[in-house]
């Protein structure tokens, strides 16, 4: 062997990435652990329980901690591996109030660290298609955009809406900026409905001139979906001067509809092909892990799209409370 194939052998030795996982033994827990055990770039060097994390992170050479952990315990968590100069991964929403994203930002730029949070939305690839034709203006100028979903399970009588949004679509609600850029106001457009009570509408001012759009959150007991957990179908409409698009997402879906569609002036596509596998979310995220920490590429998915997400089901929250327009 030459001395160029040599030093090319020895480039492609990239030391893993030392990971460990910290928190309660969920689900999501369980398949990032897989996907993290599957990829030769990166290294599980401990598993456990939030109690062992500030012995973690100050013992071992720890690069990054995944947090699994209840919402009111997480801004906590993460500070604790900021401060300890350690990268950290947590599930959306990584606070329970858009201050404390504040303060974790404040505390990764000091420490020159990053906070990556684990909204599957974003990694989703029909969403990330969705964002490039909209960026490519496939559609023309983007005017409106139509947050639609349906849940099976229908909360309490009198359940607080701001907290139920922000525990189950805030995330959701992070695609809004995703896809058409900041939020500038949020108002209601409508409460409850004799047809679905309880039913969440709520109507969204972009700061882009001319851009508008609306959520629309069901609760539909006979929604027949197949499901680990409970049974969601979300649709997304984007539509522009030119055209539209939708991104279909059913998981187990008894019924089968493109994934993906637009419809331009002169013509339409479909890509059925696109990995429509939610379970695929976690592979990226490792893969992410690794380029954030050794390549220095920034996440898809970080404070300010979280911070976003927060302050949208709390100011739909509100709103709909209140029965005024509020400024995000």
């Amino acid at each position: 062997m030459g001395f160029w194939q040599r030093l090319i052998k020895l480039e492609d030795k990239v030391e893993p990435v030392r990971v460990a996982l910290i928190g309660e033994n969920s689900e999501e827990r369980k398949r990032l652990e897989a996907s993290y055990l599957a990829d030769p770039k990166t290294q599980i060097i401990f598993s456990g329980a939030a109690e062992d994390l500030k012995k973690v992170v100050r013992t071992s050479n720890v690069e990054l901690v995944e947090v699994f952990a209840p919402v009111e315990q997480r801004a906590d968590l993460c500070g604790i591996c900021l401060d300890a100069g350690v990268n950290v991964s947590v599930a959306m929403p990584p606070a329970a109030e858009p201050g404390k994203i504040d303060f974790l930002k404040s505390q990764a730029e000091q420490r020159s660290r990053f906070v990556r949070v684990r909204n599957q939305c974003l990694y989703y690839e029909p969403y990330q298609k969705a964002r490039e034709l909209i960026g490519e203006e496939k559609i023309g100028w983007g005017t409106m955009l139509k947050l639609v979903v349906k849940h099976k399970q229908i909360p309490g009588k009198d359940f607080n809406r701001g907290s139920w949004l922000l525990e189950k679509e805030s995330g959701y609600l992070a695609l809004a900026e995703f896809l058409y850029g900041p939020v500038e106001k949020i108002f209601m457009l409508a409460g409850r409905s004799q047809s679905n009570p309880g039913s969440i509408l709520v109507g969204l001012k972009f700061k882009i001139p001319h851009r508008m759009g609306y959520v629309l959150i069901d609760f539909v007991p006979e929604l027949q979906i197949r499901s680990f957990g409970e049974p969601v179908f979300r649709q997304v409409w984007a539509t522009g001067t030119a055209g539209v698009i939708m991104v279909n997402r059913g998981e187990g879906q008894l019924w089968r509809a493109p994934v993906l569609w637009l419809r331009a002036k002169d013509y339409s596509r479909t890509w059925e092909m696109l990995k429509d596998d939610w379970n695929l979310v976690y592979p990226s995220l490792v893969e992410e892990t690794f380029c954030a920490v050794r390549k220095n590429q920034p996440v898809v998915s970080g404070l300010d799209l979280a911070k976003t997400g927060i302050s949208l089901a709390l100011a739909a929250g509100k709103s709909l409370s209140d029965k005024k327009e509020l400024a995000v």
